[in-house]
């Protein structure tokens, strides 16, 4: 490597490990704040009553609108660059995309039916969903899935500008995914932050390991 850019390596790493504690920890305080009932809990059931209670039939559609962006819309242009990858032959591309988005879904699942936290319940729900609560799937592989977008796309642009809209469109489209999650009555805010902690903690793991693999390859290809 370099000896110039060294120092912006290490940075990185850093940055990627102190990203990762905080992750783990935000994620284990949640954890026993939701399972022994503590402050977050009467904190997530009050939220939830007060956004239930001013919720009108405008607001409901907006945030079933932003919600599709982490369902629906999500899944769809998901297999779009699953696809790109493919015609263009991008092998690791394709299964770290694969990795990223089935592994973030199965990680999901097993997380959810491991805390097996019940959905906020009203008199008149908003928008009724059938499976557990306990992290968020919208908001976790939000984070997921546009993060990675985020992080190809920034490999792909050189103009520095272009790369922060870039990230910053990504963090507004997973901030209101999140918030569209809590207005319509489907999700507390700790299984928001819990589905960002651990999206935050699986997109670090598979871009490490990407880089990694691209890295040996490249000096694979310089040795031979």
């Amino acid at each position: 490597m370099p000896a110039q850019l060294r120092p912006y390596f290490t940075l990185r790493i850093i940055a990627g490990l102190v990203v990762c504690i905080v992750s783990l920890l935000v994620f284990g305080k949640l954890v026993d704040g939701v399972s022994e009932n503590e402050s977050i809990v009467l904190f997530d059931v009050a939220l939830a009553n007060a956004l239930h209670s001013v919720a009108t039939a405008g607001s409901t559609s907006f945030f079933l609108f932003i919600s599709l962006f982490g369902g629906t819309i999500l899944f769809g242009w998901s297999v779009l660059v699953g696809l790109l990858f493919a015609v263009k032959k991008q092998w690791l591309g394709l299964v770290m995309w694969l990795i990223a988005i089935g592994g973030g879904q199965v990680l999901n699942l097993l997380l959810k039916s491991f805390f097996a936290r019940p959905r906020p319940t009203f008199a008149a729900p908003l928008v009724i969903e059938q499976f557990y609560s306990f992290p968020s799937g919208h908001a976790m592989m939000s984070f997921i899935a546009y993060g990675m977008l985020a992080y190809i796309l920034f490999v792909m642009i050189r103009n520095n500008y272009a790369r922060i809209i870039v990230i910053l469109a990504a963090l507004v489209i997973i901030g209101l995914i999140g918030i569209s999650r809590i207005a319509l009555g489907v999700h507390y805010f700790s299984d928001v932050i819990a589905g960002y902690a651990v999206g935050s903690l699986w997109i670090i793991s598979c871009v490490s390991a990407w880089r990694y693999v691209q890295q040996r390859r490249e000096g694979d290809s310089h040795t031979a």
